[in-house]
């Protein structure tokens, strides 16, 4: 850091160390021959209160040490605190995607500067350790320094997430302890684990030095942690909140993700419109004719022996079928409703999925212009088509997993699951342990799994595992005749004609209506499902892999078996039920 930086920073520490006198805080310190007299290290503190950022750097500003800050990116943007904290050289996190902090981090670690992590990522509301993350430990491991843990107690009394400020002269006891270094193994989940085992351990060595100093917790107090009997939250409530507010940060981060890929797809299906466009216009300027956008052969010629011949492909290219209307229709739909709901309830990190969008919004205007003025010359099975469809397809995931759009389609729970076997997330020959879990946890709401397999093979009774719903497996046979119900390992086997014969076989023998099928669906044909083949018209959430076909007659879309489409669904069900509760 600059030699400015450093004087500007210790002034600002110098206010900070008077405000502390001003208000006679009651500040108990120890373990002050921790913190090293040079050289780098990263030193993790909990986090109770706001001012957590002035106490954590109390010993290491007895030490004449300045301590450089990992702190949330929207400090950085409040008009006096967000200048403060550049002055002082603090690092921005995005709480949804940190990855720069943590090279920054190192680099600064590397350099002998003191870095401070509050690894538990937001303020614990029990006034416990909370978990918290391998980030200080990458940190410390990557520049080769000691991490020091350090323990606060008292912070939560003068300013906390909730509760009124006490910023007069409270004369408050705030007791600060930094522990001896932990060096790292290189095993990140293994070493914040043991930090955090000290650092508790530690909290509850410093909840008995306050108590001994100044009597008993009062009982019932919002600052007195629950195990003291306080009327904070217990660990397990805070972290059950908390889990919410990084569900929420994980969905913003796949939403980012997934708008820059449908971007990207929308951006490359425009170029292709407008390149194949221009060659267009160029063969008819030269006397061409019969050329269709995205039509790869319509300027072939050979030459042979000195001679040119001229290709039969364009001839070939008139006779192929034109994209429909009514599915450009339903590109343009698809690519409007992203624009249109994507930004519904996203809080933090809003300001990188607006910049997403705006770029998304203006390659959406360009691209429904652009096949407006080309509908006529895009063909079925082009290269164009095909990228129009992946971006709708793509445009159908985002829409699908809106909060709002997930509470309207997933709210009621049904009872029979169908699935094609491609539908289903596997490893080792069995389903995967995420799908077996929701499934689990949506038991005995889901009562009976159907599994769908159209090329005859079914899966063995070892792939089910240990769920608890009772499993139907259909094979189907060109030469059945009528729906064969078998007992089997695992489960009764029904050999039939076709999936829709087997399914509405099945379906009558449990004695269930459509309204309690839910299906996965990722095999062609199976937009009959939603269209009631065979009477049993279903709900549908289609695969991303799944026929065009089929995701248009989808009520929703999910990701593929790789991105455990079917399992998030089903998480998705089974949190909205644990919120009925």
């Amino acid at each position: 850091m600059s030699a400015v930086t450093n004087f500007l920073y210790r002034q600002i520490t110098h206010i900070g160390r008077g405000v502390t006198l001003a208000q006679g805080l009651k500040m108990r310190l120890s373990g002050e021959e921790n913190i090293p007299d040079k050289g780098g290290a990263v030193i993790v503190c909990n986090h109770t209160g706001f001012m957590d950022f002035l106490f954590g750097a109390f010993l290491a500003y007895r030490k004449r040490r300045l301590v450089r800050y990992l702190a949330k990116a929207s400090i950085f943007q409040a008009p006096v605190a967000g200048q403060l904290f550049q002055v002082m050289g603090h690092v921005p996190v995005d709480r949804i995607d940190g990855g720069a902090s943590i090279v920054k981090g190192i680099e600064l670690a590397k350099s002998g500067e003191l870095v401070g992590v509050f690894a538990e990522g937001t303020i614990s509301r029990s006034f416990e350790i909370r978990s918290m993350r391998n980030g200080a430990a990458r940190i410390a491991h990557g520049a080769g320094v000691p991490i020091i843990p350090q323990v606060i107690f008292g912070s939560q009394r003068i300013w906390t997430k909730g509760q009124k400020k006490h910023l007069g002269r409270t004369k408050t006891p705030v007791l600060i302890k930094a522990l001896e270094p932990y060096y790292t193994t290189g095993d990140f989940d293994a070493d914040i684990a043991e930090v955090r085992r000290r650092m508790q351990e530690a909290l509850e060595g410093l909840w008995a030095e306050y108590e001994a100093e100044f009597g008993p917790m009062p009982a019932g107090e919002f600052w007195v942690p629950a195990r003291k009997g306080g009327g904070a939250p217990t660990l397990e409530e805070a972290e059950a909140q908390d889990s919410e507010v990084e569900s929420e940060r994980y969905r913003v981060r796949r939403l980012r993700d997934d708008l820059t890929n449908l971007k990207d797809r929308v951006s490359e299906a425009t170029v292709e419109l407008m390149r194949d466009r221009m060659a267009l216009m160029k063969r008819a300027d030269s006397g061409e004719s019969g050329a269709e956008l995205g039509d790869e052969n319509v300027d072939a010629t050979q030459e042979n022996d000195g001679a040119q011949v001229e290709s039969s492909a364009t001839d070939k290219g008139k006779e192929r079928p034109r994209t429909a209307p009514e599915t450009l229709e339903w590109i343009k739909e698809n690519l409007n409703s992203v624009v249109e709901e994507a930004m519904r309830g996203v809080g933090e990190g809003r300001d990188k999925v607006t910049e997403v969008m705006a770029q998304l919004k203006s390659d959406v205007v360009e691209a429904q212009a652009s096949m407006t003025a080309s509908s006529k010359e895009i063909f079925a099975g082009s290269v164009v088509e095909q990228g129009l469809l992946s971006a709708a397809t793509q445009s159908r995931i985002i829409v699908s997993r809106l909060p709002h759009r997930v509470k309207a389609q997933y709210s009621e729970v049904p009872r029979v699951i169908v699935a094609d076997q491609s539908a289903l997330s596997m490893e080792d020959g069995e389903i995967s342990t995420r799908l077996q879990e929701a499934l689990t946890q949506l038991h005995p709401q889901v009562e009976e799994l159907v599994v769908l397999s159209p090329q005859g093979e079914v899966l063995d009774a070892a792939a089910f595992g240990d769920l608890p719903q009772s499993c139907w497996r259909i094979a189907c046979s060109e030469g059945a005749d009528g729906a064969q119900f078998n007992d089997a390992p695992g489960g009764v086997v029904v050999t039939a004609s076709s999936p829709a014969e087997g399914l509405a076989a099945v379906a009558k023998r449990i004695g269930v209506e459509p309204a309690d099928l839910l299906f996965f669906a990722n095999e062609p044909g199976d937009e009959t499902f939603a269209e009631g083949g065979e009477g049993v018209a279903v709900r549908m959430v289609a695969l991303e892999t799944a026929p065009i076909e089929v995701i248009k007659a989808a009520q929703a879309v999910t990701y593929s078996t790789e991105r455990y489409g079917m399992a998030e669904v089903l998480e998705a069900m089974a949190r909205l039920q644990q919120e009925k509760k």
